[in-house]
């Protein structure tokens, strides 16, 4: 495994892969900055955002959607020409976190509690939301860590993480709509860890990162078995995307924790 980038992050987070220009984007949630990184050349952009940002995405038209705290952007990564598209979440209680585009282009993005789960009894709960051509809608409702999307390779299944319940859940998507309907859940989390973000490979199965896991684990989608696990330098493992020729590499993002001096980097770890 190869620590290829590492700026002080205390939580970094949401790495995605820009095939056409062979990039991975991730952002610093609480230091609100959006990083481009050429994994190749180590050549590194930055782009501040406006508060804490939760995610960002690319759109078919190669440019950014960001989920900041002050509102959902487009920025082009050429230029960093910015355009506030809307606000989908109004409490500030709330906060963005991951999210992504489904098959069509709708953005979807969910939010949780500015506080710590771990740490307070009470917290605001949160939503995932669609979103698409000034057109928005609330999918799920009492959340309390909105994590992990992905959809199934007949776009016909959405995989949803809320964290707290250390599964993955199922559910029927319709692309022509957009709506959604719980079907089952398909992992369990076994052992100390919290499932955080995900992604889906090649042949269909999901990799889940594991908060205080260590570890990035493939899960199976139709058995819930456990394929291959990655083990990760350090315990707070917040999320993984494929990218690479023939999306052989796994890139996997990480937040500080005490004693660790690894914490809020990213990492590459080539499959075989």
């Amino acid at each position: 495994m190869e620590l290829i980038f590492h700026a002080g992050s205390s939580l970094l987070e949401g790495p995605i892969w820009d095939a056409n220009n062979k990039l991975v984007y991730c952002v610093s949630i609480e230091q609100g900055i959006i990083y481009q990184i050429n994994p190749q050349s180590g050549e590194v952009n930055s782009f501040s955002t406006q508060g804490s940002v939760g995610c960002v995405a690319l759109n078919k038209e190669g440019n950014l959607i960001s989920a900041e705290k002050e509102g959902i952007f487009e920025i082009n990564p050429k230029t960093k020409e910015k355009i506030y598209l809307t606000q989908l979440e109004t409490d500030i209680n709330l906060r963005y976190n991951d999210g992504r585009f489904d098959p069509v282009g709708r953005f979807l993005v969910g939010t949780k509690s500015e506080k710590d789960f771990f740490l307070e009894k009470e917290i605001v709960k949160g939503k995932l939301f669609s979103y698409i051509n000034g057109v928005q809608k609330v999918l799920l409702n009492d959340l309390l860590i909105s994590n992990g999307i992905g959809f199934s390779h007949n776009n016909e299944k959405m995989y949803f993480i809320d964290t707290p319940t250390k599964k993955v859940a199922q559910y029927d998507y319709n692309l022509e709509t957009g709506d959604i309907s719980f079907e089952k859940h398909i992992v369990n989390i076994d052992g100390p860890g919290w499932p955080d973000g995900m992604c889906v490979d090649l042949d269909g199965h999901i990799w889940v990162a594991e908060w205080e896991g260590n570890r990035v684990r493939k899960w199976d989608i139709n058995t819930g078995q456990v394929l291959d696990e990655i083990i990760v330098p350090c315990p707070r493992v917040t999320s993984c995307c494929l990218g690479g020729d023939n999306l052989r590499d796994l890139y996997i993002t990480t937040a500080k924790s005490e004693d660790n001096l690894f914490g809020g980097g990213l990492f590459r770890e080539t499959l075989i």
